[in-house]
């Protein structure tokens, strides 16, 4: 919701400026503060200042108590993974056809920069999902920027797209299944349906082929929902 604030009311300059505000201002955060009892810059759960914010805003509402890998504060930099987000797919919304080989470089161009400065950051604000660090952020949206490019150049510039139906079926809906673990025990259903697969394989692979039939009874799901034509949409 925020990204797509800054990005309907600032200009392209606007939405730079708080990518990088926002991931500075997340790490001068780290660097001023931390939980009562622990040294500046600590980023232990008990001991990190995001986590002990979180505890102080959401009391007893936190995922691991202390600490939620998805909390309050870490919204912060996730704001800037969706400016990245939205910067790639208007980018390639805008492209011309017959200049998507550009697009592909820019992307390209983009993801190694940010991967540098994300090892470069790495150094004095560690690569760190569970906090969302600013390095994360750059890190994993320079790797989503190479395959986009990646993936990008196969699909809308060579025009290989058949070999993707699998991952077309899921993308269709993927807001979908993403939230349908709340209401579907998706784990019963494979269990119901595929236990005898798993008693047959026997440990230890038993637990990597009951992965893959999870996977397979949510495809199924959403190939029917495709099959409906029946996408739900934000």
């Amino acid at each position: 919701m925020f990204a797509n604030i800054i990005y309907l009311y600032t200009s392209k300059r606007g939405q730079i400026i708080w990518f990088i505000c926002l991931l500075v201002g997340y790490w001068l955060l780290f660097l001023v503060g931390a939980a009562p009892g622990h040294p500046r810059g600590d980023f232990t759960m008990e001991g990190n200042i995001v986590s002990y914010i979180d505890t102080l805003i959401m009391p007893g509402q936190l995922y691991l108590g202390i600490h939620d890998p998805e909390g309050l504060m870490s919204t912060i930099p996730a704001i800037s993974t969706g400016l990245l987000g939205i910067y790639t797919g208007h980018l390639i919304r805008t492209t011309p056809v017959d200049l998507r080989i550009r697009t592909v470089r820019q992307l390209v161009i983009a993801g190694f920069l940010l991967i540098i400065v994300a090892q470069i950051w790495n150094l004095v604000f560690p690569i760190n999902k569970n906090l969302w660090t600013s390095s994360f952020t750059l890190q994993c949206g320079g790797i989503s920027m190479l395959l986009m490019a990646l993936f990008y150049f196969i699909i809308d510039v060579k025009g290989y797209h058949s070999w993707a139906f699998f991952f077309k079926v899921i993308g269709m809906n993927s807001i979908l299944i993403y939230m349908s673990g709340q209401f579907i025990n998706w784990s019963y259903t494979t269990s119901a349906v595929f236990k005898w697969l798993g008693q047959l394989v026997g440990n230890p692979y038993n637990v990597l082929v009951m992965v893959f039939c999870f996977l397979a009874v949510k495809w199924v799901f959403l190939y029917f929902l495709y099959r409906k034509k029946v996408f739900l949409r934000v």
